[in-house]
């Protein structure tokens, strides 16, 4: 790109100012924005569907649809100029990446380009075919896409394991080696991006899976699908719909870069309707809104902005943690409300990189219907703290909660959305503000989520959920559980004496996602390096340690296709436990391949996997290669939180902490057999064992490298 080019392409962007020290590898010069300058609680809050300006979209009524990938502009700060954010400073509408959908028959424009996407709304049972359409314009004006602005903001780091559309051989450099000049670049060329369906039951050739991305230009991912022969730049994908309902969302998953591009903009709600088995009464119409919260940085000219905080000499533009100074939901940084003194169903979605949130809702009563892609059997009142006030609802990345907000007491008011939850360097405590009226147009006909009737399927699901555990944390009797495994999540931090670290990585069970590049992994799967492989029908209890001993740091693990229970959390001897886990590596007990040059026997060995035979049971009975967690445990266990009382896809595992979860690999409708489990038998109407699935930590920046593994299920 010649600089006579750039320059017309900066003034285009009114980009001015700079901050080298910040803006890191971006391609823009720019200076960022206090997220405190401007007004906040100025902006109405975008709204789909009864209460707002754009329908959702009716797949019902249009099972075939196109959704384009593109950039656009819309108005996310308040419009206008703020003296606070600096003379001259003022806000217009702000480049995003953003799905559009039409109808692939007709071409109905039927969600215009939004962040986030405009709410997809399909029926149980009734599969809809989804024509995805990559037209990402990249920074580069040579390129037939481009040139676009949004890649040019943001870091596109080349060194970590990524998608590498153009083989530059710059990812995932040898231990002890730093990349090159060349790869300290800012990638500029033709976007990879794919499209996961969030809590789906599915084929895994339309899950979205990280190598399953393809570019503008053709260009495609070792793993890519699509039915029939799309054209380049397209993955035609076909979604069954015959799970239970709930609320589900859409967003990229390409290998590497997901925090990018989910970051910029493309991700969306997807709700699966089905009124015989919903719970009737519920808040509908007008009271039922979404709401996707997620926490963004901005240049002074309103631009998203992506700092590199935490550089290494391996990976100079990628960071392990990102956490924003501005609230944005539905598009909107700070917004409002307008409500009426009534029930509002709201669905919430922790869309951000690495922040969790703890929603508190002021002095409003919040009852839970139902968590991620699930409803409960009756809702679930969040017990108010002694000091008056709503209680804290805890909502980690990836997860949802679907929960009703009563305003009914408190017309005329003001009711502020906060988070009471710290983040680790960057505070978030304003969110968003609900403006009561003084009275209500019509009368509430919901019903009173105080009083279920679960009798007649009233503020309840006419027919329970199936329950493996007993809430209590204890398996529920009957319950037969087909194989035990226990795993680990480890960051592991790189030093060479000097303040920046040498590399860090984030790690599922010490293996990277390519298995046969982990040796202990390749010693006992050396076909593909895939080591989770439960059988279809199976249930399986994963125990998961996060071996940190950091306060409140943790990683919300969600696991591909299958729905898994929550059974129970349980403290445990952190330091210790890494202690013998470094001790167990080369252990003369092990009959592992030789520990690679630069490790020794006793000490840790980062990639190697874990450091005993994986397939053969510990002390515990479990699966898995790590010595078992028995001797290390502390304390009684700890039953899982209201917000997982039902079907989950993600759970948090909390530092020095064992989380415990039972997984089974059925659709979440079938039932218990007593002392039985379905193992052999696919109940899918789809064949699981065809491709590959994967689960990682949700954190977007961790998956993003290495902190994610595929698995398969077997026959």
């Amino acid at each position: 790109m010649t600089i006579a080019i750039l320059s017309l392409i900066l003034l285009a962007h009114g980009c001015h100012g700079d901050d080298s020290s910040n803006t890191g590898p971006t391609l823009i010069a720019r200076t960022k924005l206090d997220g405190n300058c401007f007004a906040k609680f100025a902006t109405s809050l975008p709204v789909f569907g009864p209460a707002g300006s754009i329908p959702r979209v009716d797949l019902g009524a249009h099972p075939n649809i196109t959704v384009t990938m593109v950039e656009t502009a819309q108005p996310v700060l308040p419009q206008g100029a703020f003296a606070k954010c600096g003379a001259g400073v003022s806000f217009g509408s702000t480049r995003v990446w953003a799905y559009q959908t039409v109808d692939s028959g007709t071409g109905e424009l039927l969600g215009p380009a939004h962040w986030p996407a405009v709410t997809l709304v399909a029926q149980r049972g009734v599969a809809v075919r989804a024509t995805y359409v990559n037209k990402l314009p990249s920074f580069d004006p040579d390129r037939p896409t481009g040139p676009g602005m949004v890649q040019g903001e943001l870091p596109f780091d080349q060194t970590v394991h990524w998608a590498d559309p153009l083989k530059t051989g710059c990812a995932m450099p040898m231990s002890g080696s730093k990349p090159s000049s060349s790869c300290n670049q800012n990638y500029i060329g033709p976007v990879p991006a794919t499209v996961h369906l969030h809590g789906a039951e599915l084929p895994a050739a339309y899950d979205g899976d990280p190598e399953s991305w393809f570019t503008p230009n053709g260009l495609k991912g070792s793993d890519y699908h699509t039915v029939g022969n799309s054209r380049p730049g397209t993955a035609i994908y076909e979604y069954p719909n015959l799970q239970e309902p709930g609320t589900l969302w859409f967003h990229d998953h390409a290998l590497g870069v997901t925090r990018l591009n989910v970051y910029a903009g493309l991700a969306g709600f997807y709700f699966l309707k089905d009124p015989s088995s919903e719970p009737q009464g519920y808040p509908d119409g007008p009271q039922e809104i979404e709401m996707a919260v997620q926490d963004r940085m901005f240049d002074t000219t309103g631009q998203l902005y992506l700092p590199t905080q935490q550089p290494t000499a391996k990976h100079p533009f990628w960071s392990p943690i990102f956490e924003g100074d501005v609230a944005v939901v539905n598009g909107a940084a700070f917004p409002y409300l307008n409500v009426e003194p009534k029930r509002y169903r709201l669905h919430l979605l922790n869309g951000s990189l690495n922040r969790g949130y703890t929603f508190v809702f002021g002095k409003a009563p919040v009852y839970l219907v139902g968590s991620d892609d699930n409803y409960f059997d009756a809702p679930v009142a969040l017990a108010a703290p002694s000091g008056g006030g709503s209680a804290g609802l805890s909502v980690s990345p990836g997860e949802r909660a679907d929960i009703i907000v009563d305003f009914s007491n408190f017309a005329g008011q003001t009711i502020e959305l906060t988070n009471s939850q710290r983040g680790q360097d960057v505070q978030l405590p304003d969110i968003m503000q609900f403006r009561v009226a003084a009275s209500s147009s019509t009368p509430d006909s919901s019903c009173d989520p105080a009083t279920p009737d679960i009798s007649t399927g009233r503020c309840a699901r006419p027919t329970p959920m199936t329950h493996m555990t007993d809430g209590n944390g204890n398996v529920r009797p009957g319950v037969k559980i087909d194989k035990v495994r226990q795993m680990i999540l480890y960051d592991h931090v790189e030093k060479s004496g000097g303040p920046v670290p040498t590399d860090i990585k984030e790690y599922v069970n010490n293996t990277t996602w390519n298995g046969l590049e982990s040796p202990s992994i390749a010693h006992d799967f050396p076909s593909d390096g895939v080591s989770e492989t439960p059988r279809v029908g199976s249930t399986e209890l994963w125990e998961i340690v996060y071996l940190s001993t950091m306060p409140g740091a943790s990683h919300p693990v969600h696991v591909h296709l299958s729905q898994f229970q929550v059974l129970n959390r349980q403290t445990i001897n952190a330091s210790q436990y890494l202690a013998d886990w470094n001790k167990a590596f080369g252990s003369n007990g092990s009959s592992k391949a030789p520990l690679p040059a630069g490790c020794a026997a006793g000490a840790y060995c980062p990639d190697y996997g874990p450091p005993l035979d994986y397939a053969t049971p510990n002390k515990d009975g479990a699966l898995g290669g790590n010595p078992a967690f028995s001797g290390y445990l502390q304390g009684a266990i700890t039953a899982p939180t209201p917000a997982e009382s039902g079907w989950k896809d993600t759970a948090d595992a909390h530092a020095g902490e064992v989380l415990r979860i039972l997984v089974r690999w059925t659709p979440s409708s079938a039932p218990l057999i007593a002392n039985q489990s379905y193992a052999g038998q696919n109940l899918y109407a789809f064949d699981p064992t065809q491709g590959y699935y994967v689960w990682h930590c949700h954190v977007i920046t961790h998956e993003d490298n290495e902190m994610m593994r595929p698995y398969r299920v077997t026959n």
